[in-house]
């Protein structure tokens, strides 16, 4: 288990607004970073993301609310963190893995309050932490197939994203299972999906409570196969960060 960010980047984080050296700027994107000591988990969704009932709606939308939907990103892998720098290395996507460099220069203005500016200077982001408890990062693989995951989670949060290097999302050919998930989950009676690139997904009571006890997740092992409650296939753990 190899840290690459300081244990002071662990944690949710919500960003606040972002602004564009252009003179644009938005603050109701909803966008959640979640960050343990090496994995990340990023979900972005635009306020006008279309509602979807489910995967098959999404051949009715016409091509601008099909354009709106393929808006969101997802992204999951490795953070690397040097000095000031923070740099995202993902390994799985949406709409797909982007071969651009996605790394920032980053200062605290408080030890809850991050702020990030681009290398080119073409956009500054801030942050807000929000309480979250320690943060477990663990890479899966699926042992039968290509399929990879990442799931992080502390006691009251929880993300999970899920699919394969190559995946990308078709917006004239839809196929769930060639389009990469990322759901972020919170726990209180049991965990519910709050938010996820497939809307359909939210507001779902995913699993009781003690389903996936964090305590329990903080135990799992390299080469240990597990049950995640959401998925409908067992996973071995890759590595653990």
């Amino acid at each position: 288990m190899k840290r690459t960010v300081p244990v002071d980047y662990e944690g949710l984080w919500r960003r606040t607004v972002i602004r564009r050296s252009n003179g644009g700027s938005d603050s109701t994107t909803r966008v959640w970073w979640l960050q343990s000591s090496r994995f990340h988990i990023d979900l972005r969704i635009p306020a006008d993301r279309p509602a979807v009932a489910d995967a098959a709606a999404l051949a009715l939308l016409p091509p601008d609310q099909l354009a709106r939907y393929a808006a969101q990103t997802g992204f999951a892998g490795v953070t690397a963190v040097d000095g000031t720098r923070c740099a995202w290395h993902p390994e799985i996507a949406f709409p797909y893995v982007s071969s651009e460099v996605d790394a920032g220069e980053m200062r605290f203005d408080s030890p809850d309050h991050l702020h990030e500016t681009g290398l080119d200077d073409s956009y500054e982001e801030d942050w807000l932490r929000e309480p979250s408890g320690a943060m477990r990062g663990v890479r899966l693989q699926d042992p039968h197939g290509a399929a990879i995951a990442y799931l992080l989670i502390s006691e009251r949060w929880a993300a999970w994203a899920c699919g394969r290097p190559d995946d990308e999302f078709a917006a004239d050919a839809f196929q769930p299972q060639r389009c990469s998930e990322f759901s972020i989950f919170h726990r209180q009676d049991g965990w519910t999906i709050v938010a996820s690139n497939f809307p359909w997904l939210e507001k779902t009571a995913s699993c009781e409570a003690d389903a996936l006890d964090p305590a329990t997740a903080r135990q799992w092992q390299v080469g240990q196969l597990v049950t995640i409650p959401w998925s409908e296939v067992p996973w071995k753990i890759s590595d653990i960060a």
